[in-house]
């Protein structure tokens, strides 16, 4: 989770160093975020996942695709059912 505590934002920024993988993750995040921002479109999100995971553009757009079909499709599927059959303890 990048949402870490604000002070502690700067800290890490500052650092680099990390105490919980949250603080990896808001290191991480912050490049992203920061590049989307500046240019919030399509091949922007294409470039960032293709550049953090070093890969080609087809490997790109299949992970892409892939993702927008799971947030589209498959979670609220999963959130129908969930409220259909209960949640799981």
């Amino acid at each position: 989770m990048p949402f870490i505590e604000k002070i502690k934002r700067a800290i890490v920024e500052k650092t680099g160093a990390w105490e919980q993988v949250g603080d990896l993750c808001y290191l991480h995040y912050l490049p992203i975020i920061r590049r989307w921002r500046e240019n919030p479109r399509w091949t922007t999100a294409h470039n960032i996942t293709k550049d953090t995971f070093k890969l080609t553009d087809d490997e790109a757009a299949r992970l892409l695709a892939f993702l927008v079909f799971f947030a589209l499709e498959v979670v609220p599927y999963e959130e129908k059912k969930r409220k259909e059959n209960g949640e799981i303890n």
